[in-house]
Order: C-alpha cells, then structure tokens, then sequence
C-alpha cells in the first residue's frame, strides 16, 4: 500500500492481487518531520498560496528578467504558458526557492488532482535534481515534494522515477541525518508499492540493502518505514524479486520487529513474512529455518495469543500452515494400499531383540 503523510485515511488502488488491496499510506501526524522549524517555509499559514504570495511580491527580480506577473489571472493562479518560465526563473534565488518548493510540497499533498496539476506544469525534471542540493532546507522540502508526487497513481510515481530520481536516494539513505533518511525510505516504501517495473528499479539502484541496513538498525520510525517497504515489496514483487530481497538477509531483522509494541507495524511484518513463506517455492525449508534460527518462529507463536485479532490470526495461519508437526508426522506414517499399511519387510531387528 501507498501512504500519504498527514492522515491515517488511505486511498484505494485500483489493482487488486492475491487478496491484497494495494493502498498508498499516509504518515500519521505523529510521525512526520515538521518538527523542526528551522525546515519550514517562512510563511506557512496558507501554505497553499504560498507559490501566489511570492508572485505577487512586486520587489522580487531574479536576473535579467522579472517573473511574468502579469500572466497571473484575477484568480491568483498562473497561466499554463508562463508557469514552467516562472519557476525555472525563481529557482536561481535561495530564499525563494526553498519557500517554493515548500509550496510544491503541500500542492502535491492535496491528492491526485493536484499532483497531476504540478506535473502538468513541467516542474518535476526541475524539482528531482534538488533531492542532492547542498542546503538540507532544500533537500528536505524537495523530498517532502516528490514523497507526495509518488503517493498517486502508478503513472504519476513514473513520472518522478523517469527524471531519475533514485539516482538520489544512495545519498539520501546514508545521509547524516536521521529525518532525511526516514523520508527517503518513506519515498521507496510507496515505489515497492508500485508495479513490478517500479519494484525492478529500486533493486537495480542497489537500495536494497540500504533499507534492510535501516531496518535493522535505525531510528524506530526509519525501521518502521523500512517495514512498510519490504512488505509492499512482498506484495506487488515477484517471485524473483522477493527472493532477491530475502537474499540480503532481510529475516532476521524483520522478524526482529515482531516484538515491538506498535501493533501496526507488526502486522505489517507478519503480512510480509506471510507473504516470503507463500512464494518460497523450493526455498521454503530453507526460510523457514532462517526464521527459526533467528528467533522468529518463538515471536511469531507468542503472538498467537496477542489481543489484535488480525496479528494472533495471521500469526496462527503462519504457524499452521508452515511450523506445524502435520508434514513431519505424516511422513512418520507408514504407506497404505488397499489392503492397509504397508511395513518395511527388511527393516532390521535388533540381533538381542527389543527391550522394554
């Protein structure tokens, strides 16, 4: 599922697979990085306007060339033809920059009308290069900005990843600090939830292993977003790609949050464990003991009695289905015919005989 940052409200997909609703997600409140002020824009009360404000602000010259004020309609809003040429202009100057891209940002958080809108404008090829610009202000308002592009549809989150946008995102994942990497992995967890083109070009960008290195040991709000990542993953990846990703040893850390307190975040775990187990194919014995070495099998039975309905479910399925004694007793059985079961004739009998 895709997510949106501001509200735990969740659009439905349109694609529908394996019983799954694909969704983009939204960040609850809580977990967003507006904490710091020294990030915002510097006018946010309409940040909607805010684009409009700075038009209208008569002693702004960048250049040679003014903005073309007088393309903007009685109605605040600018005319297609001038818009790409007002904000190419407009990024040559810092300060205005950053409250630009600002206002990008909170456009695009308005739902898929509006994202389509600010990539009608032809901003996008603009906006993705300042994923690595020098000041963290820009750096974080343009993520802020492409987050929200690739919370729409699949053909909007092309858009963002044709201008090469996760060419940035090795940078991002390594960055010094820790907000900028859980947006970063925030951004991929809504690519993983994409098509399986989408899923095919976070694993050749090499970010795998990126985000399995967060899951296992970052900030509990990167982890979680790092969670949400693999599962998607899980879910719109095919057989191969999940396998890959199981390859650079994402079980044990993702088992690792089955003990966690966030309810949400551990059904988000067990639904991708769930999901590794159904596509293992010939590789199922295998992950299995991966799972029960490293502690997940004894997490995934205790949460057969967690009071979450849907986690001691899935954790139930997930016990029975793959760790239960039935195949190992079954095969303990001996075979029968017609004319019932079927010994072993040559099996061996103690020379002394048995003792009892």
């Amino acid at each position: 599922m895709r997510r949106r940052r501001t509200e735990v409200t969740v659009e439905l997909r349109k694609n529908k697979r394996d019983q799954h609703i694909l969704k983009r997600r939204n960040v609850p409140a809580q977990d967003s990085t507006d904490s710091d002020d020294s990030e915002k824009p510097t006018n946010p009360e309409q940040p909607p306007q805010a684009l409009v404000l700075i038009c209208l602000d008569s002693p702004v010259r960048i250049g040679k060339q003014s903005p073309p004020f007088t393309s903007i309609n009685q109605d605040h809003t600018m005319r297609d033809e001038y818009s790409l040429y007002f904000i190419v202009n407009i990024f040559n100057a810092f300060g205005i920059l950053v409250d630009t891209v600002w206002a990008l940002s909170y456009l695009t958080d308005g739902g898929n009308e509006q994202i389509q809108m600010v990539i009608d404008s032809g901003v996008v090829p603009f906006l993705v290069p300042l994923l690595s610009h020098q000041d963290v202000k820009v750096q974080t308002a343009a993520l802020r900005a492409v987050g929200n592009i690739v919370t729409g549809t699949d053909e909007q989150t092309q858009v963002v990843l044709n201008c090469g946008a996760l060419n940035h995102f090795h940078a991002l994942l390594t960055h010094p600090k820790e907000k900028i990497n859980k947006e970063a992995v925030w951004f991929l967890s809504n690519i993983t939830a994409g098509n399986q083109q989408q899923v095919q070009a976070v694993i050749d960008a090499g970010l795998i292993p990126l985000i399995i290195h967060h899951l296992h040991g970052s900030d509990f709000q990167t982890q979680k977003e790092a969670a949400w990542a693999i599962s998607n993953l899980t879910i719109s990846g095919k057989k191969e790609q999940v396998a890959y990703v199981v390859e650079q040893g994402v079980i044990a850390p993702f088992c690792n949050l089955l003990s966690v307190k966030d309810a949400q975040v551990v059904n988000v775990v067990l639904d991708g464990i769930n999901n590794i187990l159904k596509m293992a194919g010939d590789d199922l014995e295998p992950i299995c003991q991966m799972i029960e070495e490293c502690g997940g099998l004894d997490k995934i039975e205790s949460l057969q009695t967690h009071e979450n309905e849907d986690i001691y479910k899935l954790a139930y399925e997930i016990i029975d289905h793959y760790f239960s004694d039935e195949q190992e007793e079954e095969a303990l059985l001996p075979q029968t015919s017609s004319e019932g079961y079927q010994f072993d004739p040559q099996g061996q009998i103690p020379s002394e005989g048995f003792k009892f």
